[in-house]
């Protein structure tokens, strides 16, 4: 159910303690961070810590100041650099009390995160048949209910993952969409055992 080229080794994210305290310089790409955040579905503070990690961790790899990163931050969209040579692509997942920034210097990069809690769904075969397609979904119907919760969310964090690193709105399954979302390679994130994460990495000549 993994499918796209995925990765066998699991992405480790690097976990911020706050504005004081310095974090790993980068070493390599993707880069990604963790921010311990409230354990509520309200995101407004989620998203002041992880804008302030990335700012943290952006201007250590622009050899600038937290405060001088170029970091546009528009309502209702991802975080993004208005200006960076070569560019720098970024990916941002929330859930209560997790968040996750991503950093990729030498492609595009998508990040979703799942409580594990939150894949417990009385639709999930409906989501599943709709936005999955026809394999994963019968692949999902043949599990226990054991097995079906952590699948389910495997498999919809990569589909998210892969979503986001095309640029792409959620929408439902097609073999078109399935097969621009099959040029992505995915990572699984290193994560608490109560989440579940995917990275989607796509080559710029992919």
């Amino acid at each position: 159910m993994r499918g796209n080229g995925a990765s066998s080794a699991a992405l480790a994210p690097h976990w911020w303690a706050g504005p004081g305290m310095p974090l790993p310089a980068h070493d390599g790409s993707p880069y990604l961070i963790a921010v311990p955040t409230p354990h509520t579905s309200l995101r407004g503070q989620a998203r002041e810590l992880v804008r302030t990690a990335l700012r943290k961790a952006l201007g250590s790899l622009l050899g600038c100041a937290p405060e001088a990163v170029p970091l546009d931050t528009k309502p209702g969209q991802a975080p993004a650099l208005t200006a960076a040579a070569p560019p720098i692509h970024l990916s941002i997942s929330h859930e209560a009390g997790l968040s996750l920034a991503a950093i990729r210097a030498d492609g595009p990069v998508g990040i979703d995160l799942m409580a594990l809690t939150d894949a417990a769904l009385p639709d999930l075969e409906a989501l599943a048949r709709d936005y999955l397609g026809p394999r994963t979904a019968a692949a999902l119907q043949a599990m226990d209910d054991a097995q079906r919760q952590a699948a389910f969310a495997r498999a919809w964090t990569a589909h998210e993952a892969c979503l986001k690193c095309l640029g792409l709105a959620l929408q439902e399954w097609s073999p078109a969409l399935a097969g621009r979302i099959g040029r992505c390679r995915i990572v699984e994130l290193d994560l608490p055992a109560q989440y579940i994460g995917a990275a989607a990495l796509l080559d710029e000549s992919a």
